[in-house]
């Protein structure tokens, strides 16, 4: 079980302004799509879930408050700081094996299912892989440490078609409770069974079936009988059946501010 209550998180500082994301309630038992356009705080928030940066308020995961939390290994995520701390991906690999339970013989089976030269990416440095290579490595020692509850962080992007297809097999496959976070929209009817939670411009909004929402469209103002209502910019919209921009065409939600404005 994820739970957040009254959550604020603060990043920046004086010198380039401070973005907030804010959570009033979310619950999360089994897993759940976090769906926002980039800039929205996905990363920002799921950072803090991930006890990576402070925030006030609640996160609590299996019942034990994050930034309480010492020695969690059933808690994994791809977050690309945690992977810094080793030059070599072998060297990695081997610091994660003492530290995080990663076992070897699963990271080799799916970075085999992922169709990637092992022998080769072993021995390259951590920041020589390309950004689909550093996504797939970080998403494969996140998920060989078979975790309970997973944070995952954008696991498509620069990820070709094939390989993705793959991806979503292994999402839905392992952990048991975990936050999925993308901002595209045409690998979510693999996820229809989910939840998703929209957050825009720092607000969490949710949650909706992820079905529900890619055959819902968005409409300005406060419809009656809207799923849900949020707010962009100084505009209300509302997520109605039938209607407005559909969500399913979208493609992306990086594409939602330019149809609405």
């Amino acid at each position: 079980m994820i739970e957040l209550s009254n959550v604020k998180v603060s990043v920046g500082g004086r010198s380039v302004g401070t973005f907030t994301v804010q959570v009033d309630r979310m619950e999360v038992k089994g897993k759940a799509v976090l769906l926002g356009p980039n800039g929205s705080g996905k990363t920002t928030l799921l950072r803090a879930m991930a006890g990576l940066i402070p925030y006030e308020g609640s996160i609590r995961i299996n019942n034990v408050e994050v930034s309480e939390a010492r020695g969690m290994t059933e808690v994994s995520s791809n977050l690309p700081e945690i992977y810094r701390i080793g030059y070599s991906v072998s060297g990695l690999l081997e610091i994660l094996e003492d530290l995080k339970g990663v076992d070897r013989d699963e990271f080799m089976e799916i970075m085999r299912r992922l169709n990637l030269n092992v022998k080769e990416i072993l021995r390259r440095p951590v920041f020589a892989l390309s950004a689909g290579q550093s996504a797939l490595v970080r998403l494969a020692l996140a998920l060989s440490s078979r975790p309970k509850v997973m944070l995952i962080d954008e696991p498509f992007e620069n990820v070709d078609p094939a390989r993705r297809n793959v991806v979503v097999s292994m999402l839905l496959e392992y952990g048991e409770d975990g936050i999925l976070v993308t901002h595209e929209l045409d690998v979510l009817r693999a996820f229809k069974g989910l939840d998703a939670y929209l957050i825009l411009e720092g607000r969490l909004y949710g949650p909706i079936g992820v079905g529900e929402l890619l055959e819902s469209g968005i409409v300005e103002g406060e419809a009656q009988g809207a799923l849900l209502t949020v707010r962009i910019g100084e505009r209300t919209y509302s997520i109605v059946k039938g209607g407005g921009v559909k969500f399913g065409e979208l493609g992306s939600l990086n594409r939602l501010y330019g149809l609405l404005g």
